[in-house]
């Protein structure tokens, strides 16, 4: 074994030994610290400001251009926080470009993918153009017709019904218009796993003698959210915590599908996930992104399948209570179905022996003609959606679809051998592309030219490699884009891995 492949082990083994720990470990969110900032400021708010004012892009907006539809709910929840300090010349300018991009964006939400918008946009955009118009910023309704429709037939729904504890709607519920009495903290201390809903709640719950203590909880709840960002800058909070569940199910995946889950190096840290993995499939709701919130199809999947290749038999229930017509939903009442969610409650399926005629034909039909798989409304990158599903489709057989899937990653790779969504290569990117070319030689569909890409995209991803880096791209979407830092960071040490050790061995 070589100096290079024993430190990408141990990095990886320290990896997974942190896996779940307080809560997870996750990219600070613009929407949440400026909902903070606005509705339950720190009481130095200076370092957050700071930070808010520092993540603005040149062209005025909050967010990189590469996901469009994830940049005006982090646009506008920043301007309404900088706002409240327009007599600052900094903060004003801020303000006026952020605005002068919103303007210039509105156009783009007339007739929105239903696929591009991000989690409970169609809630929190409405909500925060009427809250921008409340405070005299004049923003133009119209443009956002259609997102206001679906909007407000999803808050109707919800107000018919008590909201429970860790459920989706609780999610968004700074954006629900509902009374501080509908909910109350969950077992993580915060609303609905979310800062932006913790911090609305809190807003009005301090206002209520009877809520102290629940108050107290909320905002123990917001300090250990900062401090899961690694910044320690109070306010400065993630979009979505804890992630205990998604570290859990997606990190061990991720080494099974490498081949890396049974590596001696790594099983005194694999075995007691695996271990605490067992135990919550064994509840029978199936695995939650987080510690308290409901379960979702994607993580249960990915914990079947981890669990059977460890010996573990799981009911295949668990999987099919997610059946919705020819697909499986992530959540009940979801407006559209995710491609990689569907992916891998699939790859949980066929882990157990079994399968799915109506997913396997859900996944087949959103392939592409150039043989891609495009972003999906939880990742902005066509690369991850790819990934997910080659990785279940070349199980089945399904060679014609998977060889269309490497053809695509010849014509879409980068000159200098990496690959990327955008303008540039990214190391998470390049990751995914060499793991579906891993696949593909697995299963014998590998040429030529996929083995000369494979060649410079490992490559590239070797020298741009940095020992404990984070992954600091930002591709996954809930609210807005974020980064599950050990999860990616998983991802790109394993894909290395794999294709270095395939050739020490050889």
């Amino acid at each position: 074994m070589n100096d290079c492949i024993a430190a990408q082990l141990t990095e990886l083994r320290t990896l997974v030994n942190n896996l779940g720990k307080k809560g997870g470990h996750i990219s600070p969110s613009i929407y949440d610290t400026a909902q903070l900032l606005r509705l339950y400021p720190p009481e130095d708010s200076t370092p957050a400001l700071t930070w808010l004012l520092a993540q603005q892009q040149p062209d005025g907006g909050w967010e990189a251009p590469d996901a469009p539809y994830a940049r005006d709910v982090p646009t506008l929840a920043a301007v309404l926080a900088l706002h409240a300090h327009h007599a600052q010349p900094a903060m004003r300018a801020a303000v006026d470009a952020g605005l002068a991009f919103l303007r210039r964006q509105a156009e783009k939400w007339v007739d929105v993918p239903i696929d591009a918008l991000p989690i409970a946009a169609e809630v929190i955009l409405p909500y925060l153009v009427e809250e921008a118009n409340a405070l005299g910023i004049a923003l133009d309704r119209k443009p956002y017709a259609p997102l206001y429709a679906l909007g407000q037939s999803k808050v109707q729904r919800v107000r018919r019904r008590a909201l429970q504890l860790g459920t989706p709607p609780t999610h968004s519920w700074e954006a629900l218009g509902m009374p501080v009495s509908s909910v109350g903290p969950d077992h993580s201390g915060g609303i609905g796993h979310s800062p932006a809903a913790t911090a609305a709640w809190l807003r009005q719950a301090e206002q209520e003698p009877a809520l102290a203590e629940a108050c107290a909880t909320a905002r123990h709840y917001l300090a250990g959210a900062a401090h899961a960002t690694g910044l320690d800058l109070p306010g400065v909070v993630p979009n979505v915590w804890p992630v205990t569940g998604f570290e859990l199910a997606y990190a061990p995946y991720t080494l099974l599908v490498t081949g890396l889950l049974d590596h001696p190096a790594l099983q005194a840290a694999i075995q007691p996930l695996l271990d605490e993995l067992w135990i919550i499939m064994q509840r029978g709701h199936g695995v939650s992104f987080g510690e308290y919130f409901m379960a979702d199809v994607d993580d249960t999947g990915l914990a079947m399948a981890v669990l059977h290749a460890s010996g573990r038999q799981v009911n295949p229930s668990v999987v099919l209570q997610f059946r919705d017509g020819d697909h499986f939903c992530t959540f009940p009442h979801e407006l559209n179905p995710s491609v990689f969610a569907n992916a891998h409650a699939l790859y949980g399926l066929v882990a157990a022996g079994g399968r799915d005629a109506g997913a396997e034909r859900f996944l087949c039909n959103r392939q592409c003609a150039d043989g891609r798989w495009l972003a999906d409304k939880l990742h902005s990158s066509w690369l991850y959606t790819t990934l997910e599903v080659v990785l279940v489709l070349s199980r089945l057989g399904y060679q014609a679809e998977v060889q269309r899937a490497g053809a695509a990653l010849i014509q879409y790779q980068k000159a200098d051998g990496g690959w990327g969504s955008g303008q540039r290569a990214t190391r998470i990117e390049t990751s995914f592309a060499l793991i579906i070319f891993s696949v593909l030689r697995q299963y014998q569909l590998l040429d030529e030219a996929g083995y000369a890409a494979l060649a410079r995209g490992h490559a590239w991803l070797s020298q741009t490699y940095r020992p404990h880096a984070l992954a600091d791209d930002r591709f996954w979407l809930g609210k807005v884009p974020y980064t599950p830092y050990r999860v990616d960071r998983i991802y790109e040490i394993s894909a290395l891995l794999s294709i270095a050790m395939e050739r020490v061995l050889a």
